[in-house]
């Protein structure tokens, strides 16, 4: 049998004297290099008795601060996951070059929010994306990064699902980068996004993410009554980029509806501004009937087809009449060829519409009327005749 002690035996691959000694009789750096990967993996284990906790503490310490780049890359890659570092040794190598600290900003649950704020202000952007890559971002640290973080870093922060963003954030993220898509569209796609965030995102994105707008998150109605049925004007009148074809109908309506964002509301007023295709496909899809049945019972002489469509499609009582009346209207108004003749056709739709009811328990709604005479207003105001004047 050997005569050697357990203390100096290394047993299962953890830290002991035998380690301490390569290191102190002056191991090169590709050894020390593997000593920080053995104390590492001990460490990550979490089964050193108080003895051997002791003894790896001191060795990470020497290692923390070797002159050579390889031992502390090393070393850090092999405690990144460890919760028994000490403090001080993190904060060490989270200080050391962008290659060191890397892999202990990214996931190191020993450094506190106060050391990340502090890291982030240096303006170190490997640093920075390290942290902006963590699992989980604390409020004060992810407006740390939007604070004092580049364009790469702020698109890391708000594509980071585990970061808590406080709408003042948000609101810096916005103000620092107006104009990128690459900040946008992964605030667009964010689980959750605050109203007034959601409405300034509007006036700042395409109109590809504006249609994700809508779908993902609530806004107001009549903002996102605008977005969807501007939008449909746009394609109607062929006003949209080639690089931006216009979506199907009834692709929208579908994903609207899958989102809970395709209301009676919404359907009325297209019927009242004279979209008569997104009504005729939104029924369809509301009631489940293939959308050419849909259109046939939309305009059938009698009425009793659309409202019997209305109904099985949850269009309440009030709102069947207007849509009724709306469609009339439609079908009894020309429309031209021309982007003036489609915008005063839906003017002539409005008009009518609001001069057939009162708003009264049967006629439009205060809510309804007030977005129908916003639009007649907007029409008019963007006149040629009007504009000039």
């Amino acid at each position: 049998m050997s005569g050697s002690k357990p203390s100096d035996r290394q047993s299962g691959g953890l830290p002991t004297a035998e380690l301490a000694a390569r290191l102190a009789k002056g191991a090169t750096p590709d050894a020390r290099a593997e000593v920080a990967a053995t104390v590492g993996k001990a460490l990550e284990a979490g089964a050193l008795g108080a003895g051997e906790l002791q003894l790896a503490t001191d060795i990470v310490r020497r290692l923390a601060i070797d002159v050579e780049r390889q031992v502390r890359e090393s070393l850090a890659a092999a405690v990144r996951r460890t919760s028994d570092l000490p403090h001080d040794v993190a904060i060490a190598l989270a200080r050391d070059i962008a290659s060191v600290a890397r892999p202990v900003l990214e996931e190191f649950s020993v450094l506190t929010d106060s050391d990340l704020v502090e890291l982030i202000s240096a303006d170190d952007e490997d640093k920075q994306l390290a942290v902006a890559a963590r699992p989980t971002l604390s409020e004060a640290v992810a407006d740390a990064l939007v604070a004092h973080g580049t364009e790469n870093v702020v698109v890391a922060v708000v594509s980071n699902p585990g970061a808590v963003l406080a709408e003042p954030t948000l609101d810096l993220a916005l103000d620092r980068f107006p104009e990128s898509e690459r900040v946008h569209a992964p605030l667009v796609a964010r689980d959750a996004l605050p109203v007034a965030v959601a409405e300034r995102l509007v006036a700042m994105v395409s109109e590809r993410l504006q249609g994700e707008l809508v779908r993902r998150h609530s806004l107001p109605l009549d903002l996102a009554t605008d977005l969807i049925l501007d939008g449909r004007e746009r394609a109607t009148l062929g006003l949209v980029n080639d690089s931006s074809p216009p979506e199907r109908v009834e692709d929208l309506v579908r994903s609207l509806a899958n989102g809970g964002r395709l209301t009676s509301s919404i359907v009325v007023r297209a019927a009242c501004i004279g979209d008569v295709t997104f009504v005729e496909t939104a029924l369809a899809v509301l009631a489940k009937v293939p959308v050419d049945n849909a259109g046939r019972l939309v305009h059938d002489s009698g009425r009793r087809g659309l409202d019997a469509l209305a109904d099985k499609a949850g269009i309440g009582p009030r709102d069947r009449v207007v849509l009724r009346a709306a469609v009339e209207t439609v079908d009894e108004t020309e429309l031209g060829d021309g982007p003036a003749d489609r915008q005063r056709f839906a003017e002539t739709v409005i008009e009518r519409v609001l001069t057939r009811f009162d708003t009264d328990e049967m006629g439009v709604s205060d809510e309804d009327v007030m977005y129908l005479i916003k639009k007649l207003e907007g029409y008019v105001a963007a006149r040629p005749d009007v504009a000039s004047v």
